[in-house]
C-alpha cells in the first residue's frame, strides 16, 4: 500500500564494510526518531541530504544496536518522490538483520520487490522506460549492456518516446480543432505535411522495432542451440565458447543426454548458448532417444534464434556423394523456415583432413560455413565477428542510438506503427476524421510504451495551441 513506509536492506546480502537501509513514506522522519540518536545529543532536525553521524537503538528496548550515519532526503526531491532516508551500518550479516528489525519494530513494513522504483514512477519522479532500464541495469551481465541500460536509465528512450508523442499530438490535436471547432479561425494542416509527418514518424517507430534485436542481444541475449550428431564436437564447442568445462567430453557417442544452458558474451553481444544431445537416425537408448526428441522440439521453437549445425570431415561421403545417415537426420531436423539464423560449422580443423568439398556443399546451402577448432580456437573469432555483426552494425554507438529491450516496448511500438500506416490510408482515402482517430491511438500506443496516459492531453494542446473560444 502507498500509505505504508517501507523498509529494506538496499545492499547486497552478506559481510561488507557498511550496509544500507532504506525507509521512505510518510512516517519515515518519525520512525528514524525513534531509533537514530545523533551522537551529540542533539535533536534530529533531518536537514536534506545532510550526513548525521549517530548511534542507531532498539525502539523497544532502547538498548544501541550499533553506529552509523543517516542521511535524510525530502519529499519530492528523493528517488521515490517521498520523504526517504538512508541509514548506513556496519556491514555484519546480524548487524544489518537487527537494525533493520529496529526500523520494522518502529512502524515501517517490509518493501516488496521493486517497489521504491515502483513507488518513484507512480510519483512521478520516472518514467516507465526509465524504470525498466534501472532493472535491467541492475541485471547487465556484460560492459555493453551496462552502457545501453545505463543511458536508457537516464532517459534517452524516454526522451525519444516524448519527441515521438509531441509530434503526434500536435497532429492529434490540429486534426481534433479543425474538425471539432469549424467555426474557429483555424490554420487547416495541408495533406502534403499532414503525409509527411505521418511518415516521419512511422520511419521513427520502423527504426525502434527494426532495433530491437540489437537492444535484445546486448541486454537479454539470442537464444543458440548447438546441434549435430553424436561426437561431432558440440560440447568442445560449449566448453571452449564458455570458457570452462561444464558439459562432459568422451569418444562415446552419446554422452550428452540431456540439455545444458549458459549465458556467453560474444563480442557486444550475449548469447543464450545449449548443448544439445547429439541426432542420430537410430539408437536403442530410451534416454538418449527422449534427448534426440527434446533437441528436435527445441530446433523448430524460439523463433529467430540461432541454430549452430556442426559437421566432422566425415559428415560427407565423396564417393557416394550424399551425407552421413545421421548428418541427413540432422539436417532433416532443421526448420525450414527462414526466422531462425542456421549457421554450419565445421569443427576438429586441428586434425588437418581436408573438409573444402563440404565446405563448399554447406555454403551453397546455407550461404556461409565456418571452420574451428575447439582445441585450438582457430576459426572462433571469424564465428563469433559474424555473429555479432548480425545484431551489431559498423555505426553501432550504444551511447547515441536509442534500443527498445522488453517485448512490451515493442509491441506498443508495433501498434503505434500500424495505427499510422491506418492513418495513412484514411488520409488518402479523404477521411480526416478517421485520420485524427488513427493518430489518437498511434499516441495512446507511444504514451503508455512510457506509462504516460493520454487523457485530456490533447484538448489541453488544443487549447493552448490554438485560441480556441477567444
Amino acid at each position: 500500500m502507498l500509505n505504508d513506509t517501507i523498509c529494506a536492506v538496499s545492499t547486497p546480502h552478506g559481510k561488507g564494510g557498511i550496509s544500507v537501509i532504506r525507509i521512505s513514506g510518510d512516517k519515515c522522519r518519525d520512525i528514524v526518531s525513534r531509533i537514530f540518536k545523533p551522537i551529540n545529543g542533539s535533536k534530529l532536525t533531518f536537514e536534506p541530504r545532510k550526513a548525521v553521524y549517530g548511534n542507531i537503538t532498539s525502539s523497544l528496548s532502547g538498548e544501541t544496536i550499533d553506529d552509523g550515519i543517516m542521511t535524510f532526503f525530502a519529499a519530492p526531491a528523493s528517488f521515490t518522490g517521498e520523504d526517504t532516508a538512508e541509514i548506513s551500518c556496519h556491514g555484519g550479516i546480524v548487524v544489518t538483520s537487527m537494525v533493520l528489525d529496529a526500523v520494522l519494530n518502529a512502524g515501517a513494513v517490509h518493501a516488496e520487490a521493486g517497489e521504491f522504483t515502483k513507488r518513484a514512477f507512480l510519483n512521478g519522479r520516472m518514467s516507465l522506460t526509465k524504470a525498466e532500464a534501472t532493472a535491467d541495469l541492475l541485471d547487465a551481465r556484460s560492459e555493453s549492456a551496462a552502457v545501453l541500460t545505463g543511458e536508457n536509465s537516464r532517459g534517452r528512450l524516454s526522451k525519444k518516446l516524448s519527441e515521438m508523442a509531441n509530434s503526434l499530438l500536435f497532429i492529434a490535436s490540429s486534426l481534433s480543432a479543425y474538425i471539432d471547432y469549424p467555426d474557429e479561425d483555424l490554420e487547416d494542416m495541408e495533406d502534403d505535411e499532414l503525409d509527411s509527418r505521418i511518415d516521419g514518424l512511422l520511419d521513427e517507430c520502423n527504426k525502434l522495432i527494426d532495433g530491437r534485436k540489437t537492444g535484445e542481444a546486448v541486454t537479454e541475449g539470442i537464444p543458440a542451440v548447438i546441434c549435430g550428431k553424436p561426437n561431432v564436437g558440440k560440447s568442445s564447442f560449449f566448453n571452449y565458447l564458455i570458457g570452462e568445462d561444464r558439459a562432459i567430453v568422451t569418444d562415446i557417442p552419446g554422452t550428452t543426454r540431456d540439455m545444458i544452458e549458459y549465458q556467453v558474451k560474444a563480442g557486444k553481444i550475449m548469447l543464450k548458448l545449449l548443448d544439445t544431445a547429439g541426432i542420430r537416425e537410430n539408437t536403442s537408448d530410451i534416454v538418449e532417444k527422449m534427448g534426440i526428441d527434446a533437441v528436435k522440439k527445441r530446433l523448430s521453437s524460439d523463433s529467430g534464434s540461432i541454430i549452430f549445425v556442426l559437421f566432422t570431415h566425415d559428415s560427407f561421403d565423396t564417393e557416394k556423394n550424399e551425407f552421413s545417415k545421421d548428418d541427413k537426420a540432422v539436417l532433416d531436423s532443421l526448420p525450414k523456415d527462414t526466422e531462425h539464423i542456421i549457421i554450419p560449422v565445421i569443427t576438429k580443423s586441428d586434425m588437418n583432413i581436408s573438409t573444402e568439398i563440404l565446405k563448399s556443399i554447406l555454403t551453397d546451402s546455407f550461404g556461409k560455413c565456418f571452420v574451428i577448432s575447439s582445441s585450438t580456437g582457430s576459426g572462433m573469432d571469424e564465428l563469433l565477428g559474424y555473429v555479432e555483426g548480425l545484431y551489431i552494425k559498423g555505426d553501432f554507438d550504444l551511447r547515441e542510438n536509442v534500443y527498445l529491450t522488453s517485448v512490451r516496448q515493442v509491441n506498443n511500438i508495433r501498434r503505434a506503427a500500424e495505427e499510422l500506416t491506418e492513418a495513412k490510408k484514411a488520409l488518402y482515402n479523404g477521411c480526416k476524421d478517421m485520420t485524427g482517430i488513427f493518430i489518437e491511438h498511434a499516441l495512446s500506443a507511444i504514451m503508455e510504451t512510457d506509462g504516460r496516459e493520454t487523457g485530456e492531453a490533447i484538448i489541453k494542446d488544443i487549447f493552448s495551441r490554438f485560441c480556441v473560444g477567444k
